[in-house]
């Protein structure tokens, strides 16, 4: 039997090659197959990203309602009042305040007409509005030259509004021009809609620019008592401030407001700058500031307060993005914050010391959290805002006064961006004056429980500003003397 050549015996060395290949494919096709899974999971979480994007951006242009724009949730919390609480009902109207008393006979039935045994008597209350039609008054006045003083006099009577003649000489009354500013710079309609509105229901026919010029006119008026909401601001132990986008003449500008539980100013300026606050805080301003994260108001050397409202909404949707282990820092972050929120709300109960290591404790815990390194991009960015305004994130936990959040500048802007959508903003500088002016004394005069109208008629009548005092809080005179 003849021997295999030396040719065709196996070779060792590619004996092993040949497995060292079979396990490199073995390898490839496990690597091939984890790549393939982590592609798939990719472009499933791409789409999940996308379609979470189209879904924000539909709902940042849908006009809707703020609980509208989401979907329904699974278990509503049930509309009304909570179980246990107090029934609320309008007030029904007192003996003294009954105008009419009408009654109604009942003789017979009114289906047969058969006689009524067991008659009884039922009371019902309506208050109702009364048709409105307009009264016209023809004043006629008198001048005459003083030779004492050298210059010529006229009379005047109360309920004029101005003392314009010829074809200036037909005018609005106080009580229209007041309702008319209180509709245009507080509930936001337009000059045209009040038209309407008083043709409609009052019978009384204007125009557009004849309540232009009379709320321009009222707040010429009351520049004066502007300027001390400002001093007011200036004494006061917290402002909240915010601003948003305005138009003037179609132009970019910013309407700034500043508040607090008293007072609310709107400012309208065309600048989005550290100006703009220092103008009205001033250089004294001791109180805490309550703001976003706006660059704007970093320069600005007081006491501040960062919305925590904000940072939260941020570190929910940067969590709802993330996986894994890049959900942690959001959500500590915001536990941290919540704790910090829920520890003022029950700081009553509380001792002193037990408070103050409370909130010791939880400065400790956000100093640890930002101290750690993260990778993730987003993560990282928070981070960074978050050590960039650490000193002014627990401001509130030491002062009574301050609030975690800036919804109360928030809420403040609500009726000037109903104005803003409404109008575009104003067509002059000087109906952006007017608008910051009557605005501000409109929404202090609510926040007081005072009425505008009344103040604005009589302001009108007397053109004495004040007549605009009655708006102002109680502590303002006082406050104001003891600030000069």
């Amino acid at each position: 039997m003849a021997e295999p050549s030396e040719q065709s015996r196996p070779c060792a060395r590619c004996a092993k090659l040949e497995r060292r290949v079979a396990e490199l494919e073995a390898r490839l096709q496990q690597v091939q197959a984890r790549h393939e899974a982590y592609v798939t999971k990719l472009e499933a979480r791409v789409r999940e990203l996308e379609s979470l994007l189209l879904e924000a951006t539909r709902a940042a242009k849908r006009q809707a309602a703020p609980f509208s724009r989401n979907q329904p949730k699974p278990h509503p919390k049930q509309p009304g009042r909570p179980v246990g609480h107090p029934a609320a009902h309008r007030p029904a109207p007192t003996p003294a305040e009954i105008t009419e008393t009408i009654s109604v006979p009942l003789d017979r039935c009114p289906s047969c007409g058969g006689p009524l045994q067991d008659l009884q008597t039922h009371e019902q209350i309506v208050t109702d509005l009364p048709e409105v039609r307009p009264t016209v008054r023809r004043y006629v006045t008198h001048s005459g030259h003083c030779p004492r003083c050298h210059r010529r006099v006229r009379s005047r009577h109360p309920d004029q509004t101005s003392d314009a003649g010829g074809a200036a000489a037909n005018q609005l009354g106080p009580n229209a021009l007041a309702l008319a500013a209180d509709l245009k710079h507080r509930l936001g309609l337009s000059y045209g809609k009040i038209v309407e509105f008083f043709g409609t229901h009052y019978h009384l026919r204007t125009c557009p620019g004849t309540l232009a010029r009379g709320g321009q006119r009222l707040a010429r008026l009351g520049q004066r008592t502007y300027r001390f909401l400002v001093t007011l601001l200036r004494l006061s132990p917290v402002v909240h401030g915010d601003e948003t986008g305005w138009r003037i003449s179609a132009r970019s500008a910013w309407l700034w407001v500043f508040t607090n539980r008293a007072v609310t100013l709107y400012v309208i300026r065309t600048n989005r700058s550290q100006a703009v606050i220092r103008e009205i805080l001033g250089g004294q301003f001791a109180g805490v500031l309550v703001s976003d994260c706006f660059l704007a108001y970093d320069p600005i050397d007081v006491d501040k307060q960062k919305c925590l409202g904000h940072l939260l909404k941020d570190l929910s949707a940067v969590e709802a993005l993330k996986s894994r282990g890049a959900v942690r820092f959001s959500r500590a972050a915001a536990d941290i914050l919540r704790h910090a929120i829920a520890l003022k709300r029950r700081r009553g109960p509380l001792s002193e010391p037990g408070y103050a290591v409370a909130c010791g404790k939880i400065e400790a815990r956000m100093d640890r959290l930002l101290t750690g390194r993260y990778a993730d991009p987003d993560n990282r960015r928070l981070a960074q805002r978050m050590i960039k305004h650490r000193e002014h994130l627990f401001t509130f936990l030491y002062h009574q006064a301050v609030e975690p959040t800036n919804n109360a500048a928030e809420r403040a802007l609500r009726p000037a961006v109903i104005s803003r959508k409404l109008s575009a903003g104003n067509r002059s500088p000087t109906g952006a004056l007017a608008h910051s002016i009557l605005a501000s004394l409109c929404q202090t005069a609510r926040q007081n429980g005072c009425d505008f109208l009344r103040a604005a008629r009589l302001l009108l009548q007397h053109r004495d500003p004040d007549y605009l005092a009655p708006i102002l809080p109680t502590w303002a005179p006082a406050c104001a003397l003891a600030g000069r």
